[in-house]
């Protein structure tokens, strides 16, 4: 089996988060390794409040992970503060050079409530976004961490970035792929779903899973992508566009999709 580091927050409810991430590895066919960086407090009605695990806690439970044998990717979440963002960066460090990372910046909730601290998009940009094998950003991260701009992100170090296109308007969804002076387009049809959680974790995570596989970055990035446009697919359109956020029907999608 393929291993999967994965760091992030816990969501109670079920949508978002190591949750997610550990269900969406396990669909590709890796061993899921979770490690709470972050408990919150939030449901579908939305994000209340998160509270921070000790670094000296979760980089014991790290440590015990990585004694067991290496990992073959790894998939950064939510990060609660920059002191957590730098200790993360410093353990990513440590690992090999060869080991592929995917850092996922998350700076809201599709549900509302959760704001980042104001020193965490500059903490991203400096610390982690350099050690990043791709940096994964929606339009509003990328504007927060980049000033909008993915060539800043390569610039700091990060050998690749996915520019998230759902946030933005259109027909389709765009996810562009940065990569040196490299820039690949994933189109595909903007569907009426609403609001969903966990799209973004899920699309890192499957990500990372192909990474684990030995796929290349951009087959793992369009792979991903077409396979979270399925999950979105079989979902539905929404009720109404002010209907309450949806999970992803991981259940409704047979594993054997994400096989390599």
């Amino acid at each position: 089996m393929r291993r999967v580091l994965l760091l992030g927050g816990i969501d109670p409810s079920g949508g978002a988060g190591l949750t997610v991430d550990a269900t969406v590895v396990a669909m590709h066919h890796a061993e899921a390794l979770p490690i709470a960086l972050a408990t919150t407090e939030q449901s579908l009605a939305g994000f209340r409040r998160c509270h921070a695990v000790a670094p000296e806690h979760w980089c014991r439970a790290l440590h015990a992970v990585l004694a067991d044998g290496p990992v073959h990717a790894v998939k950064v979440g939510l990060i609660p503060d920059a002191a957590i963002l730098r200790t993360v960066a410093r353990e990513l460090a440590a690992l090999p050079a060869s080991t592929p990372i995917v850092i996922d910046p998350v700076l809201s909730a599709t549900a509302g409530g959760l704001l980042a601290t104001p020193e965490l998009p500059a903490a991203y940009l400096e610390h982690l976004v350099p050690k990043a094998t791709l940096f994964t950003p929606n339009h509003p991260e990328l504007l927060a961490v980049c000033g909008g701009e993915a060539t800043r992100a390569l610039q700091a170090g990060a050998k690749a970035v996915l520019v998230k296109g759902g946030h933005a308007e259109g027909a389709t969804c765009d996810d562009v792929l940065h990569r040196g002076k490299d820039r690949i387009e994933f189109r595909r049809e903007r569907l009426p779903v609403g609001r969903v959680r966990g799209t973004g974790c899920t699309l890192a995570a499957a990500i990372a899973a192909r990474l684990a596989h030995g796929a290349s970055l951009g087959d793992a990035c369009r792979f991903a992508g077409d396979w979270l446009a399925q999950l979105l697919r079989v979902l539905g359109p929404a009720a109404s566009t002010d209907a309450p956020p949806r999970l992803l029907p991981f259940g409704r999608v047979p594993p054997a999709i994400g096989r390599s």
